[in-house]
């Protein structure tokens, strides 16, 4: 697992029971780091959520099985990395909305937060240019999106919720049984995090946010 990875899941754990501050948006690297830690948290608590509620008094024994765990962990990063394009989509979006910034401009900054945060993550449990790849799809995104529509709706949340269902290590029977209660956990993790953003780009911080 990469120590970034660890660090922002355990920075978020630590937000989320109130132990930290609410995160400030007076610079991008600030905003990057905030992406970085929430999709760590909301891909690990889902995935790791799901596969213990369903595996049910098996599950110790799955975390035991170093092929399962092989399987587990490569699903974990291709979560997150869907979480951080989504993520950056809709602050992106908010960022049209409060404050002067240009839809042209939307399209470049979500590109650097992704690039900043997933081009540059010490791993090894994909291939690299899985990264690339998922840096490039959510650029492409961004060519086309609705950035005021983003900015009110969770259209930009769809991809996490297909990586999920999609990459979790279960057998497909019971994703196709669950996929409807995956969708909704993943977007009930969600439902904090954009209600968070939404309050912090009200602040006077990201008034003072001239350049980015």
């Amino acid at each position: 697992m990469g120590k970034n990875f660890l660090k922002s899941l355990f920075e978020t754990i630590k937000s989320k029971a109130g132990f930290n501050k609410p995160p400030k948006f007076s610079s991008l690297e600030e905003i990057i780091l905030y992406v970085e830690e929430q999709a760590a948290y909301v891909s690990q608590t889902t995935l790791y959520g799901y596969v213990k509620t369903r595996a049910g008094t098996q599950w110790a024994k799955l975390f035991n099985d170093e092929t399962y765990l092989i399987s587990l962990r490569m699903a974990r990063w291709y979560i997150f990395g869907a979480c951080v394009a989504d993520l950056a989509l809709f602050i992106c979006s908010r960022l049209v909305v409060e404050t002067n910034l240009s839809e042209q401009k939307a399209e470049d900054v979500c590109g650097r937060i992704t690039d900043a945060i997933l081009l540059n993550n010490s791993q090894t449990d994909i291939d690299q240019s899985e990264f690339v790849e998922m840096a490039s799809r959510a650029k492409a995104r961004a060519s086309y999106l609705s950035w005021r529509s983003a900015a009110e709706e969770p259209i930009t949340f769809k991809e996490s919720a297909d990586a999920f269902v999609r990459w979790a290590p279960m057998a497909e029977e019971f994703k196709d049984q669950d996929e409807e209660i995956m969708r909704n956990s993943i977007h009930l993790r969600w439902i904090g995090v954009r209600r968070e953003v939404r309050e912090q780009m009200k602040s006077k911080e990201i008034n003072q946010l001239t350049e980015i």
